[in-house]
This record gives structure tokens, C-alpha cells and sequence, in this order.
């Protein structure tokens, strides 16, 4: 939702609070407003700066420049400008000037300061349905759709003739989870396939339902119609996160960000791919506008304090951690990041409470994978050509081993193999390597990954012990891969053992015990947290005595 071009309106002379002091202030007033409607905003800023500074009790020419600032983007200065206006203002100026303020607020990104205005507005004002509407979409912005829909539904009856208000009223019952009234407001428009905002509900009804892969092709047919309908980047960027595919969420939520600096998701899903990336600094920036824009938003407290952590600042991370645990005590990652300010603050009591807390507080249940400390499950499996098994825990006797399950058609295995070729080049003197290859992770008979349809990558699933070799020496080829790799059973016993579909990586001590373990996916592997614990499992072998 965009205010109107229209609605930061210039003051007529015949609006000011009091005569001009002098001929000169008159004669820069005149000039301003024929340059503002001239359109050059910066001359018409600098002549009410100089009309302010013979009388800075002069509302029109404050609001005008408040007008002009905020036609340049420099709506914090707008924002100023009417606030110091309206201190003074004559009852017939204030509504005009509230309506700019709130208009400044929106646009700037703040709005849990724009959202109290607007909704004060559309109190006085109810028949204004843009002030309704910027109402409604300040709301689902914030995370309320429940107060938007009081907003929305007294227009409902207008729905089948007005498709933005469809969409938004459509949209806020899908966030309210109230999708059957949902599907009422947007059956029109979801019929008629040339809609883009049709397509674009379709795509949020399936993107609420958690169907994402079904959403990504929706929000692309949406996107062919019209690319600049609002947050349809950061919808459609969200869902590649979901599926998988982080480097095209980024680039989808930068778009979105061209289009809109302060969509929330947008800079917040943004900043958390790079914080993961350890860019932190550009991390920290965007994660900062997202808790500017949603300052109740826990996560975007979280993810800003992390990224301040980062690098090297504890003390500015402290009390935003304090400040989500307030509002939420069982938040056990907080716990634990706030455990590691005191070590850096040198506490190691405060750091000793909040570890213990953190260790109460965060869930003990892992959702895959096998824990470290474990003893790893023992089996023997051959090569791609059938020929001798090996066994996966031990396949060089005496050596610990790192196993990499995963599979041609996992682009996480493929993300991860220059690392696991770097490790085992500079360590297989004295660590095993070995990938197990295992059922595919996007077969041809499953919806596809969009990081394999760039790369071309499609694989039927395979069908017999022979076939499944074949893609694992396939696998081999064109991953340059430096160690062996032996293939799963057709029944998959490996995977199920080692729970490690799509893809997992396990460092396994020679005695047979989980040393590392670690899904590949982007949100979880740390490449220099696997190569640290390789290195400390090879020192402990090479350091123990030789048997005489």
C-alpha cells in the first residue's frame, strides 16, 4: 500500500496562523510554493528555511517544508517540521497536519508511531477509504490482522468491484487464519487467470498453509503480470527460504527492499541469511530497520543483538538481550547469547546462571539427525560398481571418519562438497572420508528445487541398485569429489539408521562414538566448526601412544 503522490498538499498563503513578519518573508514564501509546484523540492526546502528563520512561528511555511522534505525522502526531518507545526496550529490546520505526520511516519518505515495517527484519522474521517486502507495495511504490517479486519469489513460489500481492497481484506483474513471468509472475498479475482492480483492471492493462501513449494510457482505467475505489487517479493523470497534456496531469497528480498526499504520481512529474513553468512555488519543493518519497523518483533531484537555480539561489541548487545528476556523469560538462545556477553565481560558468575538457564530453556529434542556422543550405527556397504563393502564407521582402521550422506540432486551436498574436498585433501593423512550416497533428495517425481532447475539438475528416482551406483558415480564426476563414496541400499537402511535424508555430515571417533554431527542445510552447517572438530579428533589420534 503507497500513500498518494498527492497527499503532502502545499499550504495556500491564506492558511497561515499569522501575517508574515516582513515583505522579504512574503516575497521567499511565494518563491517556495511556485518552486515546490515547479517541483524542485530542494530550492522550495531552503526558501521556507529562510522564511522560518525570519519567523519560526510560521506554520505554512514549515508545513510546506516539511512537504518538500518528505517529496525528497527525508521524511525524518518532515516528520520534525509537522511535529513543531502542530504544536501551534489553528484548529482548522491540525487535521491536514496530522494526516501528513502520519503519512511521514508510514513512509519512513515507523509504524508503530503512523499506526495511532492513521487510526485516529480514519475515526474522524471514516468515509476516506485510502486513510482506511493505509490504516489496514499499517496494521498487517505490524503483525495485527485481526485489527485490521475491524478496519476492512465494514467495506467488504465493495470487494467484488475494487481488487486492491479484495487483496488487502482477502490478505487479512488469510493472516487472521479465517480462511473460508478468505476464499469468499478472493474467489472473484482468483478466477480470472489474468489477474495478477488473483495470482497473488492463490499464492498467499498456499504460502499461510505451508505449502511453499506451490506458492514459489504461484508467486512467479503473479510476478510475470506485475512485479511491483506490495511485499510480493518478500512473499515469494520467504518461500524460497522455505524450499531451500537462500541465495534467490536474498536476491528477491534486495528487489524487495529497492521497491520498499522498510517491508519488515524483507530486511529481517535478509539480515538473518547474511548474519548466517557472518556479514554482519550489513546483517546488523537491516536487522535494525526491521526492529525499527516492528519494535514488539523479539526476533529482530535477537537477531540485531547477535549480529552486534559478532563483532565484538557485548556491551551494545546486553540490554537488547535483557529486553527480549523481559518479555520473554524462556527464550533459552537469548539466555545462552547473554551467557556469552558476561564471559566477554569478564562475569563468569552471570555467565554461569545464564548457561544454566539456557541449558533449562532450549529444547532438548533434536529434529533429525544423530546426537554427538552417540555410538554410530555399524554397516557395511559397497561402491558404485557393487564390489567390495566396507564398513561406513571405519573404512581406514585406526583413523576417525567423516561421513557425508547426501545425494546428487541435494543442492546443500553440493553447496557443502568444495569444503568436505578441502578437509579431506588437507586432512586425509590422518582422518577417513567418505560420502554415502543416499535416496534423492528432489527426484523428478517430487516438486523441484528452484536451485536445480537453474542448474539443470533433474533425477528420476532410482530404481535399482545398479542405477543408484551409477548417480553416485555421477555424483563423484561432476563434484570433483577427492574421497570414495559408497551407495545405500534401495531400502535406504543407512539413511534411516543415520536419519539423514537429505543430507548430514558425521565425524565418528575410531572407537565408533559421534564426535560432529550436522545437517548441510545453510541455517545449520559450520564449515569452520566441522574442520575445528576434524582437527581436534586427528591431534587426539596422532598424540596417542603406539601400542609396544
Amino acid at each position: 500500500m503507497r500513500a498518494s503522490s498527492a497527499v503532502f498538499a502545499i499550504f495556500s498563503l491564506a492558511l497561515c496562523a499569522r501575517p508574515l513578519c516582513s515583505q522579504d518573508a512574503a516575497a521567499l514564501y511565494r518563491q517556495g510554493v511556485d518552486q515546490q509546484r515547479a517541483g524542485d523540492l530542494l530550492a522550495a526546502a531552503k526558501s521556507y528555511a529562510q522564511v522560518l528563520a525570519l519567523d519560526p512561528t510560521n506554520i505554512a511555511a514549515r508545513s510546506n517544508r516539511g512537504a518538500a522534505l518528505s517529496g525528497m525522502g527525508r521524511y525524518d526531518d518532515a516528520i520534525g517540521e509537522y511535529q513543531i507545526a502542530l504544536k501551534g496550529a489553528p484548529a482548522q490546520a491540525a487535521p491536514f497536519l496530522r494526516r501528513n505526520l502520519a503519512l511521514a511516519f508510514y513512509k519512513s518505515g515507523r509504524l508503530s508511531e503512523a499506526s495511532p495517527l492513521l487510526l485516529a484519522l480514519h475515526t474522524s474521517l471514516p468515509d476516506d477509504r485510502n486513510l482506511t486502507l493505509l490504516a489496514a495495511d499499517c496494521l498487517l504490517q505490524l503483525g495485527e490482522p485481526k485489527q485490521a479486519l475491524t478496519l476492512l469489513e465494514p467495506l467488504s460489500s465493495d470487494a467484488a468491484n475494487d481488487k486492491a481492497l479484495a487483496y488487502v481484506l482477502g490478505t487479512a483474513y488469510l493472516k487472521a487464519g479465517k480462511s473460508a471468509e478468505a476464499q469468499r472475498i478472493l474467489d472473484p479475482i482468483l478466477k480470472d487467470d489474468s489477474s495478477a492480483e488473483g495470482r497473488y492471492a492463490l499464492a498467499m493462501a498456499m504460502f499461510t498453509s505451508g505449502d511453499y513449494p506451490a506458492a514459489l510457482r504461484a508467486f512467479e505467475k503473479a510476478i510475470a503480470l506485475k512485479p511491483d505489487l506490495p511485499h510480493i517479493q518478500s512473499y515469494y523470497g520467504q518461500s524460497l527460504v522455505f524450499t531451500g534456496d537462500p541465495d534467490a531469497a536474498l536476491a528477491a528480498f534486495h528487489k524487495q527492499l529497492d521497491e520498499d526499504p522498510n517491508d519488515y520481512d524483507a530486511n529481517f529474513q535478509a539480515g538473518m541469511i547474511l548474519a548466517r553468512r557472518k556479514a554482519n555488519k550489513e546483517a546488523e543493518e537491516l536487522l535494525r530497520r526491521a526492529m525499527l519497523l516492528r519494535p514488539k518483533s523479539l526476533a529482530a531484537k535477537f537477531g540485531v543483538a547477535q549480529s552486534v555480539l559478532a563483532q565484538g561489541r557485548p556491551k551494545e548487545a546486553q540490554p537488547l538481550l535483557e529486553a527480549v528476556l523481559k518479555e520473554s523469560p524462556t527464550y533459552g538462545a537469548a539466555h545462552a547469547k547473554l551467557a556469552e556477553v558476561y564471559i566477554k565481560s569478564g562475569k563468569p558468575k552471570e555467565a554461569a546462571a545464564e548457561a544454566a538457564l539456557a541449558a533449562k530453556f532450549t529444547p532438548k529434542t533434536q529434529a533429525s539427525g544423530l546426537a554427538a556422543g552417540k555410538r554410530a550405527p555399524r554397516m557395511a556397504l559397497a561402491g558404485h560398481d557393487g564390489g567390495r563393502k566396507v564398513e561406513i564407521t571405519s573404512p581406514e582402521p585406526g583413523k576417525p571418519t567423516v561421513l557425508a550422506f547426501g545425494s546428487y540432486s541435494c543442492p546443500n551436498f553440493r553447496k557443502a562438497a568444495p569444503v568436505l574436498n578441502r578437509l579431506s585433501e588437507t586432512m586425509a593423512k590422518d582422518v577417513a572420508f567418505l560420502q554415502v550416497y543416499i535416496r534423492e533428495a528432489h527426484s523428478t517425481d517430487q516438486w523441484q528445487s528452484t536451485i536445480n532447475e537453474r542448474d539443470h539438475v533433474e533425477m528420476a528416482p532410482a530404481t535399482s541398485a545398479a542405477q543408484k551406483g551409477e548417480y553416485a558415480l555421477m555424483c563423484q564426476r561432476s563434484l570433483h569429489l577427492k574421497f570414495p563414496a559408497v551407495v545405500d541400499s534401495l531400502d535406504d537402511a543407512a539413511e534411516k539408521a543415520y536419519d539423514a535424508w537429505p543430507s548430514r555430515v558425521y565425524l565418528i571417533s575410531k572407537d565408533g562414538t559421534i564426535l560432529y554431527a550436522s545437517a548441510l542445510i545453510e541455517e545449520e552447517f559450520d564449515a569452520a566448526a566441522l574442520e575445528a572438530a576434524i582437527r581436534s579428533a586427528a591431534k587426539t589420534t596422532s598424540t596417542r601412544p603406539k601400542p609396544r
